[in-house]
């Protein structure tokens, strides 16, 4: 077992050092040069970091892990042990013994460490911040053989996604929904790729976790931060950065087989280009896979109807400008194919459905970003500039509505084309937080559109369209905001948030049918602010108290879609204008790290009110539009925790219990109080084990397995049985051979072939027609090897 090495006044030279990692970390205390390090070094870190005093020098240029630690810890009363290459936990010393080459009393077994998040625009441990935030580390990912994000729902606390299929489906956080559907709303959870945001009014991209540092999860309204969208929380996908100094490069090749499906394959491969030696590097991706269809339609006489494939490009340049300036442009484009959905209908059985016509759905995703940033004794500044493209299209089985358009009930498809181009800049800067009174400001600003064409015709196309709409929707958005906090003692602390906004919008649209035709035009603008308050105390060593409120928002809109003929405005149809939405979230938590570290946990406690609730709905006629529900909250408590149980054996479980609901409704609109939210269920929970042994030829056999429950929930406000939904227990097992060049691993997903009902959509012309069930992929199979140079 590694014992404590204590921090010595300079680097001795030692053969195992480890590899080197070029560092760039401002004089500062201890604490906080000990997270910069890991953050660049991409480590994890642990232990009593509180406990060291006195300033860290300046460190520049390439170190080995060792040599930084020993720089920082100089003089500082702190040793550190390496348990594994990629933790590093801090314990402190006598003393006595602070100039020792090793402290032989280390604990048999040493403690787990933290990943680095900079969710909150400044770079700190998540077990030591007030906030309700998840990591999912790089390493992670790779050992569980996780690519979506739709992935991620059983490893953290409260986070739901849909099921309608890949690049189609929606993320809610913490219980938060304003609905199953994706339409003209604005997101309710804001997904951020490095410092950029990579959505608007949505699904998510479904962008492949290839060589990803970190994914973090926040959790609650981040208004003031993030701005609209973040309703319910913001979660941020952290890439790996371009190392200026080693040529690397990765080869990942997989092959899976589903029960009564077929076979699916993947291919990622990296690599690392030092274009300058330690000054300039390229870094660049590139993937395919594809999954098996299990779906069958006799109807048409196909099997396996639902195949998918995904294929994409990343690419990063990175260039070290000066000493504390770097400046990193970025590129990312992704196509995703579904042949068809993957939904069943209960008269037929979970993998059975009858429609006439196929439902295939395209997504693709291209991105471009080129962000500065510098980190220096006068703080952080980080600015960027992006620029998203975001197309999707999906085709519907119109057929059960045909007649309503004039085409006698013969069958019909609805086409629907939705692009989103949208330029952001925003810049922030972040004070020295080793002042008592610290904190960061920013400026935000985005332009761009949304184009939305539907088309109702016969599946050839041939023909005339019996309903067609084309809408553009302009929007530009402006903000400054900013956080101040104050160390009141060194336990106490409070923080105020504001962030001021002007948002202003333009729509028009045209629907055309053979009866005529409905011009639509309008415009509007939206000005306001965004509050935060928190505050936090340190109680006692390992334990932190919080307590925070804040509002998030997102700005209204108008509806456009719907028959000629359809009145808007009356009773029983949708409103012309639907109205802003707020939301307050008001929270107690605790976090806990004790047992030398080997036992983390955080709990929470909330609740959140929310006027004027958004939703995306349809009407009987399969045309969407937005509505205002009512008023809603809800109140639960959220819990996580990770142990380590023996040197081999590690644990982690999380759970939500909540009560969301509508407590005053819309009498204009089809709900009932006692229904809750829908697509969220009332109690989840997960748990995972980790067993690992090292081999005496250095290798390690490595088993991990998961299980997911997601309790009851309903796809629409008004709680119809037949839309129910949820209730079902997902497993999962991964076997791996870990060695330093490669890794072997096996994964079994659904190994006892549930087929509970995870979506009661697919389909919007069936909502009230048909009942839908989309079952979990049958038990699959896959093997993958990956090879690191």
């Amino acid at each position: 077992m590694a014992g404590l090495a204590a921090g010595a006044a300079q680097a001795a030279p030692a053969k195992d050092q480890g590899p080197s990692v070029r560092l760039q970390i401002a004089a500062k205390p201890v604490h906080a040069a000990l997270i910069d390090f890991a953050l660049q070094a991409d480590l994890s870190l642990g232990g009593d970091l509180e406990a060291c005093h006195g300033l860290s020098p300046a460190l520049s240029g390439r170190l080995s892990p060792r040599a930084a630690l020993d720089r920082i810890l100089a003089q500082s009363g702190c040793a550190y042990a390496l348990p594994d290459p990629r933790t590093v936990l801090i314990r402190k010393i006598a003393p006595a013994r602070a100039h020792p080459a090793v402290v032989t009393e280390a604990p048999t077994i040493l403690g787990l460490g933290e990943v680095v998040v900079t969710a909150q625009r400044y770079p700190n441990l998540p077990g030591r911040t007030p906030y309700a935030i998840s990591v999912v580390s790089g390493r992670a990912l790779q050992r569980e053989t996780l690519t979506s994000l739709g992935d991620l729902s059983g490893q953290v606390a409260g986070m739901t996604v849909t099921n309608l299929g890949p690049g189609r489906d929606k993320i809610l956080l913490r219980g938060l929904s304003d609905g199953a559907f994706t339409g003209q709303t604005q997101s309710m959870v804001a997904l951020y790729f490095d410092d950029v945001p990579i959505t608007y009014s949505a699904p998510d991209p479904d962008l492949r976790l290839a060589d990803i540092e970190r994914v973090e999860i926040m959790r609650g309204p981040q208004g003031t931060l993030y701005g609209g969208g973040s309703l319910g929380g913001v979660v941020r996908i952290a890439t790996r950065k371009p190392d200026l100094d080693r040529y690397q490069a990765s080869l990942l090749a997989g092959l899976s087989h589903t029960w009564n499906g077929g076979g699916g394959d993947e291919l990622e491969a990296m690599a690392n280009l030092p274009l300058v030696p330690g000054r300039v590097a390229l870094r660049v991706v590139t993937y395919r896979d594809a999954e098996s269809g299990y779906i069958a339609n006799p109807t048409l006489g196909l099997k396996r109807v639902n195949g998918s494939t995904r294929e994409g490009v990343r690419a990063s340049l990175r260039a070290a400008l000066s000493a504390h300036w770097t400046a990193t442009l970025g590129l990312t484009t992704q196509s995703i194919n579904n042949a068809d959905t993957q939904y069943g209908l209960r008269r037929l059985g979970p993998h059975q459905r009858d429609n006439p016509v196929r439902e295939p759905h395209d997504n693709d995703f291209e991105h471009v970003s080129l962000t500065l940033a510098s980190d220096g004794p006068w703080g952080r500044v980080t600015g960027s500039v992006s620029r998203l493209s975001h197309h999707f299209d999906s085709r519907y089985d119109a057929t059960t509505a045909s007649a309503l358009y004039g085409l006698a009930g013969a069958p019909a498809a609805l086409d629907e084309e939705k692009a989103i181009d949208l330029t952001v800049a925003e810049v922030t800067y972040a004070t020295p937080s080793d002042h008592r009174l610290h904190g960061l400001i920013g400026a935000f600003a985005s332009t761009g559109d949304i184009r939305l064409d539907s088309a109702l015709h016969a599946p050839s196309g041939t023909g005339p369209n019996a309903y067609a709409e084309r809408r553009r929707d302009k929007i530009n958005e402006t903000a400054i905001y900013g956080e101040v906090t104050l160390d009141v003692t060194q336990r106490l602390s409070a923080t105020a948030g504001l962030r001021w906004f002007d948002f202003r919008f333009d729509t028009d649209s045209t629907v055309v049918q053979a009866v005529g035709q409905r011009v639509f035009s309008g415009a509007d603008d939206a000005t306001g602010l965004s509050p935060k308050v928190l505050v936090s105390y340190d109680a006692w060593p390992g334990v932190l108290l919080y307590a925070q409120a804040a509002e998030g928002y997102r700005p209204g809109g108008y509806n456009t879609a719907g028959r000629i003929g359809q009145a808007f405005d009356i009773a029983g149809a949708p409103a012309r204008r639907y109205q802003a939405d707020e939301l307050w979230n008001y929270e107690l938590g605790v976090k806990y790290r004790g047992w030398g570290d080997r036992l983390q946990g955080r709990v929470a406690a909330f609740y959140a009110t929310w006027e004027s609730v958004q939703s995306d709905q349809y009407l009987a006629d399969g045309t969407a539009f937005t509505a205002n529900i009512g008023n809603g909250d809800n109140r639960g408590v959220e819990a996580e925790a990770a142990l380590r149980l023996t040197d081999q054996i590690d644990l982690r479980a999380a759970a939500l219990l909540n009560d969301p609901q509508i407590t005053r409704r819309n009498l204009d609109f089809s709900s009932r109080s006692d229904a809750g939210l829908p697509g969220v269920a009332r109690a989840s929970a997960s748990f995972g084990v980790d067993h690992h042994r090292d081999l005496p030829s250095g290798r390690t056999v490595r088993l991990q397995a998961q299980a997911t429950y997601v309790g009851a929930s309903y796809l629409t406000f008004d709680a119809d049985k037949t839309h129910e939904m949820g209730e079902y227990l997902g497993l999962r097992g991964v076997a791996s051979l870990e060695a330093a060049r490669w890794t072997l691993s096996a994964t079994i997903d659904n190994p006892l072939g549930a087929h509970g009902n995870s979506f009661s959509f697919g389909n919007p012309f069936l909502i009230t027609r048909d009942q839908i069930i989309t079952p979990p992929r049958p038990r699959t199979l896959a093997l993958r090897l990956s090879a690191r140079f």
